[in-house]
């Protein structure tokens, strides 16, 4: 009890018993609990005896009834449950600020992704760094700079390469009978027999032996004089022509004689099925045989060598005088896809007419000629030649090697660079839908 209040109780009061009275009433008053229903209803308590559990109803006894109260009220909460105002209740999930996120309730770093080559971490992520700025002559080989070899200069036939340097070779020195012709060494044909009147018989043979009919070596001409010279026949064949498996080969040999007996041109060792068939060319007034062979679609590749000669008839008593054999190789080459047929427009006719390689300037030669359709115009064929070029592959492989462009008069020819390891044995020339097969003279192949 304060102070001022037992000053006013003795000021208020007329006797000194009453004031003791109050005075003590006071006291007591001061020790018993005045519970309200305010604290009550904040506490949830239903009755007095909620907090005064011993009856006495003092304040003591109120403050530790109501925390005792209170206490057996409050729940008790299993996490993740908070209590909030005497109630449990389940937090809101954390909100994570990058790069960090939510694992079990919980923010968390996240460690850096694993980056696979060539991509790269920025800023924890992976990106595929921009290839890099090559500066020339350096180029973009793999992402990665380099400097490239020192490129050769692109040499425009007749000119070869020597020391990487486009250079005019010298024509090539003949040995006679060969003549310079188109920068090549060829063999000119007979034009006259006036060079022919003292040929002896080491340059052909007869068909018998030239030995006398009983025996001896002796001349049958008594008078001890010597024979007259023979007049040997000629024969004009290829060394080598090709053919594809399951195509027709058609070879065409001339025969000339100075004496102008009859020719018969004679084959050994022809493969089976092919014919031979002599005859004369009209337009060159010459002998002429002609050779037809093809080999089964599914032969393998292979070289078959044959034998040819020409036989002329003497005019008399005297003995039938052969030249001497002639190989020609005939190169069977695998067989082609089949190809859909192609109009062939204006051209009759596809003839490789040379092809010859030379390793020291690595080139390539090849020319032909187009024979035009008689029903042909001029106009059909310039229109054919504006969209058509004669195509050269590798009649082996089939590889295109290039293309060389076909002039008016049917003429077309080219010079590929390439190396001597990739010389091809033989090339097909492909023009519209009419295609020819030539052997290569000069190229390194096995025969």
């Amino acid at each position: 009890m304060s102070i001022d209040l037992l000053r006013r109780i003795r000021r208020n009061t007329a006797t000194p018993l009453l004031s003791l009275l109050l005075i003590a009433f006071a006291a007591l008053a001061a020790n018993v609990a005045h519970a309200t229903p305010a604290i009550m209803q904040a506490n949830g308590a239903p009755a007095c005896s909620s907090c005064h559990t011993q009856g006495k109803f003092t304040k003591a006894e109120g403050r530790a009834g109501l925390a005792a109260y209170l206490a057996a009220q409050t729940p008790i909460c299993l996490p993740p449950q908070v209590l909030q105002g005497n109630v449990c209740v389940t937090p809101r999930p954390p909100t994570c600020i990058a790069p960090q996120v939510l694992q079990g309730n919980v923010c968390v770093t996240p460690p850096p992704p694993t980056c696979i080559a060539p991509q790269v971490l920025q800023g924890n992520v992976c990106v595929t760094p921009p290839p890099p700025t090559c500066i020339a002559p350096q180029v973009l080989q793999g992402n990665v700079c380099v400097t490239p070899p020192p490129l050769s200069p692109t040499c425009i036939a007749p000119q070869v390469l020597q020391g990487d340097v486009c250079v005019t070779p010298p024509p090539p020195a003949c040995i006679a009978p060969q003549v310079l012709q188109g920068n090549v060494c060829v063999t000119p044909a007979p034009t006259s027999c006036s060079d022919v009147d003292d040929l002896d018989d080491e340059h052909g043979q007869e068909l018998d032996d030239d030995r006398d009919h009983d025996g001896n070596d002796e001349s049958d001409d008594d008078s001890g004089k010597s024979k007259k010279a023979k007049i040997i026949p000629i024969l004009s064949a290829p060394d080598h022509v090709s053919v594809h498996a399951g195509e027709t080969l058609t070879l065409a040999v001339t025969a000339f004689d100075c004496a102008s007996r009859p020719l018969t041109i004679i084959a050994k060792h022809l493969p089976y099925g092919a014919a031979l068939e002599n005859t004369v060319d009209p337009q060159l007034h010459m002998s002429k045989g002609v050779i037809t062979w093809t080999p089964d679609a599914g032969s393998r590749a292979q070289t078959v060598e044959i034998e040819l000669k020409v036989v002329a008839e003497d005019d008399g008593a005297g003995k039938p005088v052969a030249s001497d054999e002639r190989g020609v190789v005939i190169n069977v080459l695998p067989a082609t896809p089949a190809q859909p047929l192609a109009q062939n427009g204006p051209v009759k006719s596809n003839t490789v007419v040379s092809a010859g390689y030379r390793s020291k300037s690595q080139k390539l030669t090849v020319a032909g000629q187009l024979l035009w359709n008689r029903s042909s115009n001029k106009g059909d064929r310039l229109a054919f030649i504006k969209n058509q070029n004669a195509v050269i592959s590798d009649a082996a492989s089939g590889v295109q090697l290039g293309t060389a462009a076909i002039k008016r008069d049917g003429k077309w020819k080219t010079s590929i660079t390439i190396d001597a390891n990739s010389a091809p044995c033989s090339v097909d020339v492909a023009v519209g839908g009419v295609r020819a097969t030539q052997p290569v003279k000069g190229a390194n192949c096995q025969n």
